[in-house]
């Protein structure tokens, strides 16, 4: 940085190196997803329940499957133990929401949240887990053009085909992320 300003004698120790803003990226994302996962893990049923609710069936399958993902999958990111693959994980997870929600009318406000998730998602899964990460796992393979197309095709074919059943008084997002 020094060469692109000659004039401005900056010590390169005084920038936060890239290292360490992906772990912070990192430890927020996972910290949300542990928080967003626990109640799920813990009460699996009712979470089976809700999913059924919102037209994934079977419920039990698919709450279970995004508990563990948004749990486990916050636990891996935070110790930085695959957590390009997780991410990949949750970024799906986070695409499919966000296009449930649209399915059923919700407000920009309701899912700028997952849009946001989603972004930190590709960060990690692009530039890595950062400093004091486990192990990595290769997240570019998911950074790619097919395999972008393949997912969004997927997402909006998951929220498509989901069949909700809500009361006519009721437009809640039963727990699906937030």
């Amino acid at each position: 940085m020094e060469e692109e300003h000659p004039n401005l004698q900056i010590e390169r120790s005084m920038y936060i190196q890239l290292h360490w803003i992906l772990l912070l990226v990192r430890i927020v994302l996972a910290i949300v997803m542990i928080y967003y996962g626990w109640p799920k893990i813990r009460d699996l049923t009712s979470n089976a329940n809700d999913f059924a609710q919102m037209g994934f069936k079977p419920g039990i399958l698919w709450g279970t499957l995004i508990a563990v993902v948004e749990f486990f999958g916050g636990v891996a990111i935070f110790v930085g133990l695959y957590a390009e693959l997780a991410a990949a994980l949750f970024a799906f997870q986070m695409i499919v929401g966000t296009f449930w929600k649209l399915k059923i009318g919700k407000p920009f406000t309701d899912y700028s949240y997952d849009i946001q998730l989603f972004a930190l998602c590709l960060v990690v899964m692009s530039q890595g887990a950062g400093a004091y990460a486990l192990a990595a796992f290769p997240g570019f393979i998911f950074l790619r053009w097919d395999v972008a197309a393949l997912s969004l095709v997927a997402a909006s074919l998951f929220a498509v085909l989901s069949k909700p059943q809500f009361n006519s008084s009721q437009q809640t997002t039963p727990r699906m992320s937030r």
